[in-house]
Order: C-alpha cells, then sequence, then structure tokens
C-alpha cells in the first residue's frame, strides 16, 4: 500500500501490477490489491506480513473510496486469496490469523455482495470437502457465517455432495467446538435444501442410507456426549430439520429401498418394517441430557426434538415401546415439573407425552408414577381460555384415571373434581370459552371419577358434580346455543351423576341434595328440550339419553320424589309430548323408551302396578293416538293380544284425564269406550286381573260421562246399563286405583248404584279405621276421607244420604266393628267439613246414631257418636236444629244413659262429651230453638242432682280447691258443670223467665238440693270465685255476672224489692271487690260489672248507701282511675288494664242518691281539667264519655270543661267515621270453623261460646257505643244550657 500525497492519481505499484489494480483511499493513498493478493497466495509469507495485509484490507473495505471501484472492477480478486489466506492460517493452527481471514471474509462477502460472496463459498466448500477438518474450526465458522448471513448462499457451491460427505464424516472428530460448527454447517446445509436427498439424481450412486444412518448416529453421539449447551443447540437444530423433512422415515427403516419419494414412501410403509432399534435406542439417551440442561432454548428443542421424532411414519409401536423403556418419560416428567408454568415448555412436555400416552398399555405405568406433576399443570391450562395443550393434559389425566384409578389419592381426584367443576362455572358464565373435545374430556373425567371405587368416599364430591352437571347442561341445552355435539356428553355427565347419588351409603344428606339437583334439572333444563325437541326435530339420541335419566329417576329413587316427579311430567303434558317423540323419531328404540317411561308414570300416578299392562303390550301399541279409538272398538274376546293393547290404552286415557289431556276427542272417547263396553261387557283375559281393569273401566266411563254432563254429547242407556249390571254383579274396588273427582261425584250421583256403591263405602269406611294416616297422607293416590268430605259439602251428591242409609243398614244387620268405621268416618268428615253437618242433619243422622245409645255397643261406638252429635250442635244453624221432635227423642236417650252411669266424681270422657252436648242445646235454646230438649236437661232431677253436688264437695274444699285445674280428674270435670250451669241460666231467661224467681240464688238455705233446676246459688259462686283456680274463677264470675243481671233486670220490670240480708250482699261484695285487680282481665271485668250493677240498685236495704260510701275498694279503683286519667305513667302495672272497669264503678258511685264525700273531694276543678288536659281523640272510650256524662249532670265540670270536651268529643267522632270502612272490613273476617276431637278440645270450644257472648263483634259495638254516648253528652250538654 503507498501513500503519494492526498489527490496523486493511481500509478502502478513497485511490483509492476497495473495502476487499476491501485485503489485509492480517502485518505490520499492507495491499495495495490494484486500485491495484497499476491501476498495473501503466499505460502511462505510471514504471519505479521499477512495480518499487516488482513488489517489493511479491513480498514479499506470500510472505506466507500476504496470500496466503489473494487465493486466495480475488482469484486471477484480477492476471494480466492482470501481464503488461501484462512486455509493456511488454519494449517498453521495461527488462531489469531484465522481469525482475522475469517472476520475479512464475513466482510468482504458482505461490502462487495453475491461476486465475492459466491467464490468464497465455493471456495471454502471446497476446502472443507477436503481430508480432516480438525485444525479448520474458524474456515467452519466463516463458512456457517456465509450460509446464515448470504441469502442463496447454498447455491454457490460447486459439488455439495463431497462438503456434505466430509462433514459427516468428521463429526467424529473429539473437539466439541469442531463438533459444534459441523453441526451448525450441516443444520444450514439442510435448511437450504442442500443435502443429498435434497439431489438424489446428482448423488452418483452414493449410498445415501448408510450416509443418513451414520448421519444421524454421529449426531446423535455428539448429543450424548456434550455438556455445551451452544453443540447441543446446533445439534439440535440439525435434527429438528432432519425430522421436519420427514427424513427420520428414511434413516429409521434399514431397507435402501425404501429411499423413494415421499408418496412412493407412504404408500409402501407398514408397521411391520423392521427398524434401526440401535439408533433409537441412542436417540432415547441421547435427548437425556438435554431434557436436563438449565437451557430453556435446549430443552423446549429437545422436546421439539422427541416431538418430530415420534411423529415419523416409521413403526411407531417399536418407538414408543423403546423410548417408554429407557425412561424418557420420566425425563419429561421431570422438565414439566420443574419448568414453573414457563409455557413453551409445558406446551412442549405435554405435546410429547401425548404422543407417548397414544401406547396406553405401555404407558399408563408411567403416567402414573408422574401423575402427580400433572395437576398443577392442570390448574394451570383451565385458567387459560382455550390453552393450546389443554385437551392434551385432560385426555392424559383421563388415561391415568382409567387406567390407574388406584393410585390416585381422595384429594387428588377433589382436587381434580374441583378443577373441572371451576372450568365448567367459567364457561357456563362466559368467562371461560372451550373447545368441545375439552368439553367432552372434562364430562368424561368426572364420570370416571365418580366411577371409582373411592369416590363414595369424597365429602365435597356431591356438591361438585352437583354444581358441574347444572353448569353442563346449562351450557349446551338452551334452543339457542347450537352445540349438538356435546349435549351427549353433557347428559351422560348427568346420568351418572344420578347413578353415583343412588349408590353407596356415604354422605346421604349430601347425595340427597345432588339428587334433588338432578331432578330439578330434569324439570328445567331437560323437559323444556323435550318440548322443543317436538317442533325442532333434534336428534334421537339426545331424546334416548334423556328418557333412561327420566327412567332411572321414576324407578330407583324415593318413593316421594318418583310420585313428585312423575307428576311433574304428567302435568306437562307428558302423554301428548310422547307421542309427538314417537312420530318424530319412528324407531323401536324410541317407541319402546317413550312406552317405558310412560308406564313408570302411570305406576306412580294411578298406582296398582297398571303400568305392568303397557310394559307387557307395548309392541302392539300403536305411535298414533288416533288408532286408540279404533282399537278400542274391536271385540277381544279370542285375542288375547289386542285385549292387552286395550287395556293399555284405558290405562293412558285414565291417565291422561287427571291432567286435562285428551289424546281423543271427548265425544269420540265416550263412543270409543261405550263400544268397547258392549262388544266386551268387562270381560277380561285371565291373565289380566279383571277386578282391577273393570276398576278403571268404572272410573274412566264415569268420568267421560262427568265431562259430557250438560253438553250436547249423547250417550248410550245400553252401554251404561251393561256396566251398571258388570258392577253390580263382579267384584271390583272403587279405593283401588286413584280416582278422578269428576267421576267420583257422576258416581255417587247415580240413584241406580246406591247398592254397590254402599259396599264400596263400607269398605272404605273399614280401611280408614284400620288405617287412618295411611289413607289421609296418601290422598293423591286413593279415594280419600278429604275428597269425600268435599262431595258432602258440595250438597251435589247423594253421599250424606248414603252414609246414613249405610249406618242404618249395619245398626240392624252389621258388626259393632263396621257400625264404628261408619260413625267414624261421618264425625271425620265433620272434622274436615263442620259445615255438613246440615247435609247430615237432613239425611236423618239423628235418628241413627240414637239409635246406638239404646243398643248394647260398647263405649268406644257411643264415645265417637257423641263426638259426631257434639260437632253437629256446634257447627250447625239454628235452622238446622229446628226439627225439634229428633232432638227431643235424642236428648231424652241421652239423658236416659247419662243418669245410668251417673257418678259424683266420674273422669269418664264419655260422660265429659255428654254435658257438653248439653251445653250445646241449652245455648241453641237461647235462639229459641230446642226449647224442649232445653227444659227436659234443665228439669232433669238426677242431673240437678249432680250439680248440686259436685258444687258442695267443691265448696266443701275450700282453699285447697286452687289445686283442682283442669287438669285433673275433679277439676275438668268440675270446669264442665260450671259451664253446664251457665248455659242454663242462659237458657233459664229464655224459655222459663216468667216462672223463674231470680232473687231465690240470693238466699242462703241449708238444703242441698235447694233448687230444682241446673243452678248454683251467688254465695256458692262467690266461693268458687275466691277459692277456685283460674278457669272455674272466670266460669264463676260469668255465671254470677249472669244471676246479677236477670236479678236486676227482673227488679226493674216489677219493681220488686231486695230480699237478701246486707251482710249476705257485703260478703258477696267483698268477693268481687277483691277481684277486681285480677290479673285476668276477663275475670276483672266480670267483677267489675257485678260491683257496678250493685252499686247502680237503688234498694237492697236501709244500709245501702253506708255499703256503697263504706267501700274502701271502690275508693281504691277510683283514685287508681284519676291518677291514670291525669298521670299514666304513675299508675301500677296491675291497674294498666282495669280503666274501663274503674271507670264503670266511678259512674255508679256518681248515680248514688247520695255520692260518698271522698269522691266529691276527689273529682275537683283541677282534677277535672288534668284529665281534660291529659285526653286525646285516640284513647277517648265510651266509658270516659259516660263518666264526663256523669260529672256533668252532678254539676262536676266547669264550662270550659264542657267546651274542650266538645271540641274532643268532635275529632274523635270524625275519627271513627273516617275509619269505619276500614274497621268493618276487619270485623267481617270470620273465625276458622273448628269442632271438637276429644274431651278437652270440648270444654275449649264451650269457653269460647261462653266467651263470646261478651266479645262479639267487639270492634262495631265499641264504635257504635262510643258514638253513642258522645251523642248524649252533646243532648245533655245543651239541655244544661
Amino acid at each position: 500500500m503507498e501513500s503519494d500525497g492526498e489527490h496523486s492519481p493511481p500509478h502502478a505499484c513497485g511490483a509492476g501490477h497495473r495502476a487499476s489494480h491501485s485503489l485509492p483511499t480517502s485518505a490520499g493513498g492507495s491499495v495495490c490489491v494484486s500485491c495484497a493478493a499476491a501476498l495473501l497466495f503466499s505460502a511462505s509469507a510471514p504471519s505479521h506480513h499477512v495480518s499487516h495485509v488482513l488489517a489493511s484490507l479491513s480498514l479499506a473495505l470500510a472505506d466507500p473510496t476504496f470500496l466503489a471501484p473494487l465493486r466495480a472492477a475488482h469484486p471477484r480478486l480477492l476471494a480466492v486469496p482470501l481464503v488461501e489466506a484462512l486455509a493456511g492460517a488454519a494449517a498453521r493452527r495461527d488462531v489469531a490469523l484465522a481469525t482475522q481471514a475469517s472476520d475479512l471474509a464475513a466482510d468482504l462477502a458482505s461490502a462487495v455482495g453475491p461476486p465475492a460472496a459466491s467464490d468464497l463459498v465455493a471456495r471454502l466448500a471446497h476446502v472443507l470437502s477436503l481430508g480432516s477438518l480438525v485444525k479448520h474450526f474458524h474456515t467452519l465458522h466463516c463458512l456457517g457465517f456465509l450460509l446464515n448471513s448470504i441469502k442463496g448462499a447454498a447455491s454457490y457451491i460447486g459439488d455439495a455432495l463431497p462438503l456434505f460427505l466430509n462433514l459427516v464424516n468428521n463429526l467424529r472428530l473429539p473437539s466439541d467446538e469442531i463438533r459444534g460448527e459441523i453441526m451448525f454447517m450441516l443444520y444450514k446445509l439442510s435448511l437450504l435444501n442442500a443435502t443429498p436427498w435434497d439431489n438424489i439424481c446428482d448423488n452418483d450412486n452414493v449410498d445415501l442410507s448408510a450416509v443418513g444412518k451414520s448421519l444421524l448416529q454421529l449426531s446423535l453421539e455428539v448429543l450424548l456426549k456434550t455438556q455445551n449447551d451452544a453443540v447441543r443447540l446446533n445439534c439440535i437444530a440439525l435434527l429438528l430439520t432432519l425430522a421436519k423433512k420427514e427424513a427420520f422415515d428414511i434413516l429409521l427403516l434399514g431397507d435402501l429401498s425404501l429411499i423413494k419419494s415421499v408418496e412412493e414412501e407412504e404408500s409402501t410403509q407398514t408397521d411391520d418394517t423392521p427398524l434401526n432399534a440401535s439408533i433409537i435406542v441412542l436417540f432415547a439417551d441421547a435427548v437425556k441430557g438435554s431434557l436436563l440442561s438449565t437451557n430453556l432454548e435446549v430443552q423446549t428443542g429437545t422436546l421439539d426434538l422427541i416431538f418430530h421424532f415420534l411423529s415419523s411414519d416409521a413403526n411407531m409401536c417399536v418407538v414408543l415401546q423403546t423410548l417408554i423403556d429407557e425412561n424418557v418419560a420420566d425425563y419429561v416428567f421431570e422438565v414439566l415439573r420443574l419448568s414453573g408454568n414457563n409455557e413453551p415448555l409445558v406446551i412442549s412436555s405435554i405435546q410429547v407425552l401425548s404422543l407417548l400416552a397414544t401406547s396406553e398399555e405401555m404407558f399408563k405405568e408411567k403416567l402414573a408414577i408422574g401423575f402427580s406433576t400433572l395437576l398443577p399443570v392442570l390448574h394451570h391450562v383451565t385458567e387459560i381460555p382455550f390453552h393450546p395443550v389443554q385437551s392434551q393434559v385432560l385426555r392424559l389425566v383421563w388415561i391415568c384415571i382409567v387406567n390407574c384409578s388406584g393410585i390416585l389419592s381422595l384429594s387428588q381426584e377433589e382436587q381434580i373434581a374441583c378443577t373441572l367443576t371451576l372450568i365448567l362455572r367459567r364457561n357456563d358464565n362466559g368467562e371461560l370459552g372451550m373447545c368441545s373435545e375439552t368439553f367432552a374430556l372434562v364430562c368424561s373425567i368426572l364420570i370416571e371419577i365418580m366411577r371409582s371405587p373411592s369416590a363414595h368416599d369424597i365429602q365435597k364430591l356431591p356438591s361438585l358434580i352437583e354444581e358441574a352437571s347444572k353448569h353442563a347442561i346449562s351450557s349446551t341445552l338452551p334452543p339457542a346455543y347450537d352445540c349438538a355435539s356435546l349435549v351427549p356428553h353433557s347428559l351422560r355427565l348427568l346420568k351418572e351423576a344420578l347413578i353415583f347419588c343412588l349408590e353407596g351409603n356415604a354422605n346421604k344428606e349430601v347425595k340427597k341434595d345432588l339428587e334433588d339437583s338432578i331432578i330439578e334439572i330434569c324439570g328445567t333444563y331437560l323437559l323444556h328440550w323435550l318440548d322443543s325437541s317436538v317442533v325442532d326435530g333434534n336428534d334421537d339420541e339426545t331424546l334416548g339419553e334423556i328418557l333412561q335419566i327420566f327412567h332411572i329417576i321414576l324407578s330407583s329413587t324415593s318413593h316421594n320424589k318418583q310420585l313428585k316427579f312423575a307428576e311433574m311430567l304428567a302435568s306437562s303434558s307428558w302423554f301428548s309430548l310422547s307421542f309427538g317423540f314417537m312420530g318424530l323419531f319412528p324407531t323401536d328404540h324410541v317407541k319402546s323408551l317413550v312406552y317405558l317411561v310412560t308406564s313408570s308414570i302411570v305406576d306412580k300416578i294411578l298406582g296398582c302396578k297398571y303400568g305392568e299392562t303397557i310394559r307387557d303390550a307395548y309392541v302392539y301399541l300403536p305411535s298414533d293416538p288416533t288408532e286408540f279409538a279404533y282399537l278400542l272398538g274391536q271385540c277381544s274376546s279370542e285375542d288375547f293380544n289386542l285385549a292387552s293393547c286395550q287395556c293399555s290404552i284405558l290405562v293412558i286415557l285414565y291417565a291422561c284425564s287427571f291432567y286435562n289431556e285428551r289424546l281423543v276427542a271427548d265425544s269420540q272417547l265416550l263412543s270409543s269406550v261405550e263400544q268397547y263396553i258392549l262388544l266386551n261387557g268387562g270381560k277380561f283375559p285371565y291373565e289380566i286381573a279383571g277386578s282391577v281393569m273393570l276398576t278403571l273401566l268404572v272410573h274412566l266411563y264415569a268420568f267421560v260421562r262427568g265431562i259430557s254432563f250438560g253438553c250436547t254429547i249423547q250417550h248410550s242407556p245400553e252401554a251404561e246399563k251393561t256396566l251398571f249390571h258388570v258392577m253390580a254383579s263382579k267384584e271390583w274396588d272403587l279405593l283401588f286405583i286413584r280416582v278422578h273427582p269428576i267421576a267420583l261425584k257422576w258416581l255417587f250421583q247415580k240413584v241406580e248404584l246406591l247398592e254397590p256403591l254402599s259396599f264400596q263405602m263400607l269398605n272404605f269406611c273399614r280401611t280408614f279405621c284400620e288405617d287412618k294416616t295411611v289413607v289421609l297422607s296418601n290422598s293423591s293416590q286413593l279415594v280419600d276421607i278429604k275428597m269425600v268430605a268435599e262431595l258432602v259439602f258440595s250438597g251435589e251428591t247423594r253421599l250424606s244420604s248414603l252414609l246414613v242409609s249405610l249406618l242404618n243398614q249395619i245398626i240392624n244387620h252389621g258388626t259393632e266393628d263396621e257400625v264404628f268405621s261408619v260413625v267414624n268416618v261421618i264425625a271425620e268428615i265433620l272434622v274436615i267439613s263442620p259445615c255438613s253437618s246440615s247435609h247430615f242433619t237432613s239425611s236423618g243422622v239423628i235418628d241413627a246414631v240414637g239409635s246406638i245409645y239404646c243398643s248394647p255397643y260398647s263405649s268406644r261406638i257411643k264415645t265417637v257418636c257423641s263426638l259426631l252429635i257434639f260437632n253437629i250442635l256446634y257447627s250447625a244453624s239454628a235452622m238446622t236444629v229446628y226439627w225439634l221432635d229428633e232432638w227431643l227423642a235424642l236428648t231424652m236417650k241421652l239423658l236416659e244413659y247419662f243418669n245410668s252411669s251417673l257418678d259424683y266424681t266420674s273422669s269418664d270422657q264419655e260422660q265429659k262429651i255428654l254435658i257438653g252436648i248439653f251445653c250445646l242445646i241449652l245455648h241453641h235454646s237461647a235462639s229459641k230453638v230446642l226449647i224442649e230438649p232445653a227444659k227436659a236437661i234443665i228439669l232433669n232431677k238426677p242431673l240437678v242432682s249432680l250439680t248440686d253436688g259436685i258444687i258442695q264437695e267443691a265448696c266443701a274444699k275450700g282453699p285447697s280447691l286452687l289445686q283442682y285445674n283442669q287438669e285433673t280428674d275433679f277439676g275438668g270435670f268440675m270446669i264442665l258443670i260450671l259451664q253446664l250451669v251457665f248455659f242454663s241460666l242462659r237458657s233459664l231467661h229464655a224459655i222459663l223467665d216468667p216462672s223463674i224467681d231470680w232473687q231465690e240464688f240470693l238466699q242462703h238455705s241449708d238444703n242441698t238440693q235447694f233448687f230444682s233446676v241446673v243452678g248454683i246459688p251467688c254465695h256458692d259462686l262467690c266461693r268458687l270465685m275466691h277459692f277456685g283456680p283460674y278457669p272455674i274463677k272466670l266460669i264463676a264470675s260469668q255465671c254470677l255476672l249472669e244471676l246479677l243481671t236477670r236479678v236486676s233486670d227482673q227488679r226493674s220490670y216489677l219493681n220488686a224489692e231486695l230480699r237478701c240480708s246486707a251482710q249476705y250482699m257485703k260478703s258477696i261484695i267483698a268477693v268481687i271487690e277483691g277481684l277486681v285487680l285480677s290479673q285476668d282481665s276477663r275475670v276483672a271485668e266480670n267483677c267489675g260489672s257485678c260491683l257496678s250493677m250493685i252499686l247502680g240498685w237503688e234498694k237492697f236495704g236501709s244500709q245501702e248507701n253506708m255499703v256503697g260510701r263504706e267501700s274502701k275498694w271502690s275508693r281504691l279503683i277510683t283514685e287508681e282511675l284519676a291518677v291514670a286519667l291525669t298521670a299514666p305513667g304513675l299508675t301500677s302495672k296491675s291497674f294498666s288494664n282495669q280503666q274501663k272497669i274503674a271507670s264503670n264503678i266511678a259512674v255508679s258511685l256518681l248515680k248514688l242518691s247520695q255520692v260518698p264525700e271522698w269522691l266529691t273531694s276527689l273529682f275537683d276543678s283541677s282534677l277535672i281539667s288534668g284529665v281534660v288536659g291529659n285526653l286525646s281523640a285516640r284513647n277517648v272510650t265510651a266509658d270516659i264519655v259516660k263518666l264526663f256524662s256523669e260529672l256533668m249532670a252532678k254539676k262536676y265540670l266547669t264550662q270550659e270543661h264542657i267546651i274542650s270536651l266538645h271540641n274532643l268529643f268532635q275529632v274523635c267522632r270524625r275519627q271513627v267515621y273516617e275509619g269505619s270502612s276500614l274497621k268493618s272490613e276487619l270485623s267481617e273476617q270470620k273465625a276458622e270453623e273448628t269442632v271438637a276431637r276429644s274431651p278437652d278440645e270440648v270444654c275449649a270450644l264451650l269457653f269460647g261460646i261462653m266467651l263470646n257472648q261478651r266479645t262479639a263483634c267487639t270492634l262495631q259495638m265499641e264504635q257504635q257505643n262510643l258514638l253513642r254516648e258522645i251523642d248524649l253528652f252533646f243532648q245533655e250538654s245543651s239541655q244544661g244550657e
């Protein structure tokens, strides 16, 4: 290189080369490329001279002034010398010089372009094609770089075969660096399609099979021995490229004739082709080290290599067997375990394992060992929508569960089920999509988990399966969802879940929830799908799966769930739907399933195994219901198959009747059934239970006649007559099957059927008494007491008359048990429907029951009869009991029977009920009915004697009477006697008042039987009030109030003086005053009313004023009232409910002719002002208004008080008028009707009647009393003005 100045023109160099070879540089000098080439060519040139030339050329190539003429005039001049220099440096093992030459060659190819690059590549390839490459590391590196960086560089190689063969041969060199470079070269040649297999025609009869196997073997040996990840990467890259070229398909085969085109190879290769087993073993050993590398790229590449190796068309069974035997799967599982969910590693590992898993039998042991590694991967891939290997991971899990279920722990199975349930939940919610294969695998895995022996021990599995099946069904079965291929999988999951919850004894409660959920799914989704399938015509496979699920529920679940599910299906137009299915899918399979489910439904809704008839004859049954009428119209006496078919049709038609389904028009149905009756006359083949089918025929005919009643549909009298004759002459059972109310109503309307129906009702009564609970609880199946009660109550049948007539018949000709059963049924009907008493009364039940008391029946029957009579009297109206003769006769029989077993200390339940009957007769007599029976009771001497004796015994007990409450025998009987006295006093007033001297009850006598009527003197009532327990206090105070009211009324009417002594009255007043402040408001109110009444009498002795004035209790009560009206918060707790009583007492005291002085001082002007100021419209009552009226009459009120009260009462009256509409609606609500079932309930109902005498219509009466008292106050105030 020369430097002649900055702008000197080119000239020849000192060596005499042409001036054109001296290329200028931007520094002003020039470089003679011929000199440089000559020096590079010279083998004897010193290394430092060569290095200097290489350095100068490297700087010149970066100079555009030099590079431009070089490209234009001498692009190829330096290529060959540079290769020679590189080769010479390599031969001398001058690493620095070789590196420098290699770098310059790369720069020259890049700077000059294809002319230089082609020569470089061709010359380098030639150099590397010859001999050992042990010294040519940099030469290899240079050519590799050029092949990698220059497009189409492989085409510059003149003859690639020698290069390729030499490269393969030099793979035996021990140097990792050399082998790595060779691997890279081979990889690039393969990638650039420059291998012998890419140009088979130019190979000069070279044994490519041997070359290929040598290449494969040597490459695998390199991969096996090296610990250098860079070498591994190059080796793996080469092998991957060969695998992708399907070279493994040739290299693994041992026959040279198989080296053909890919198409020929694929068409001739078979599973029996021999393999080079040693290479497969070598491959297995070679990849193990790379799999354990810490370099992720090496691991991923190795896994991809294994995947492509397994994807070859060679004999896969042998390859898989070898790799599995060589434990490659264990290394892959280890990579997966340590992957940390790295996506490339996870994807590649799972792909390899999936290929290994194609040999399930050989791979299952390895999969079982590495299964625990799959679980975190399963959780990972399921959280990512449409993960590339999601389905492969699930398939691996499925294979393991199917083949190695025993190795899974309970926690692992639960974890898998939890993960899969989460997938289905997120898919159903739209959070996470999944492909169809994934969905199918999820369902399959859950099915296998449920089938595992340990599944029943997993605590949470039923709840997980419940959620999973629900989401699986809801995501596949909506009609708008296009996922027909997924429906069978979700249905199989649901069916398996149902089988799972029905098996095993563990987790019963949780499995019960699962079972309920499945049944709910069937009603919510499957039934809806069935309905849409009739319209859309969906596939019969899905229909079959659903029908099988329905059949399992109907045949294997609990009885109650079977019945409930059958009712749900039947009420969802099942029968119409079922024939729609058979029309859409006219196959024997669908027909058999439809009739199987239909028969199970019929078994549940009709009972008596009527479904068996359908199962036996389904082959002959039509798929079109329009053929039913034709088949019923045939004579089947000689054709058993036809007879079975007809019986099945009758069963189906009758079952439809309960759900308002019409498979046949009503008119056609009636004519068909009539035709069947006329042709067959109720004759059934001996193989069919005649009584069972006759019962159904009777009910079906009755139903058809019942629905046609009132319509224009004509019936056949001959068919009716024929059936009635069969019913009378042959055995049938009304109670045998479920009966339609319309059919039952029609039967009990027919007079012609009273005799056969009487026998049926007698059977019903027997059955009811034998097993009352079953009949009552299973009302959806059989004729039950509630249905009978409803028919009686309707009044549209002859059932009440039939029962009374039946009772009369069996009283005369039946047994005691039969009498008891009929009476018991009538009594139960009244319990259910008390208003039915009028129907039985008008049918003569009173005479029928009365005759029982004259017969030697046991007390069991008579007790039921007594309860029956009591309930009739309790629930009957006055018009119902108007017929006097039969009630008088019954009353005399009851009194005779009662007196015949009279006992003063009786605890007999029957006698207590009889006393209750007497009480109700006396109660009705107060309404001017049953007067003569009431007189017979009141004047009955034994009853009067019993009453007096019981009262005297009670009074004699003194303070100890408090212990005899209603729980004791004497206390309970005593309460009933007191109730009898109360109703007797009310009856006396109504029917014998003119002949009764009421003041006799105020007289004291030593005569133990002082009265000729049922009654108690006042002093005995006071003893009972003072010493008795609460119930006795209440009834006695009620009786005392009734007595004093009658005395007061009679004195007012006759203007008579009081004949009792003042001391007698003082004792009565003392007892009453002591109970005015009783904690029980009703006792206190009764006593307050009595005290007010006594204080209001004008004449009861010379000391009457003294009694009123000296009453300390009255003063205390009145003072408490004053405090309550002025300062309610200061009143005692016992006085909080006594304001009304105190007001009435104060009014009575104010009405005395001589008002007590303390009362005058109490109600002074300041107190009244305080009371008026404290009042508001909401707490004004009629008693308060009455008190102010009396205070005004006594001149206690000032004009200011009266004006204030005027204004207050005006507001109060307006509020009453405004709220009257709402209150009247509330007052119209009727109390629930009840009847008695026991003596205790008899006593309770009598209590209710007694108390209602004072509290009936309380709300309306209080409003009316308030308005009336306000009007009186206004009138009196205006008169005073």
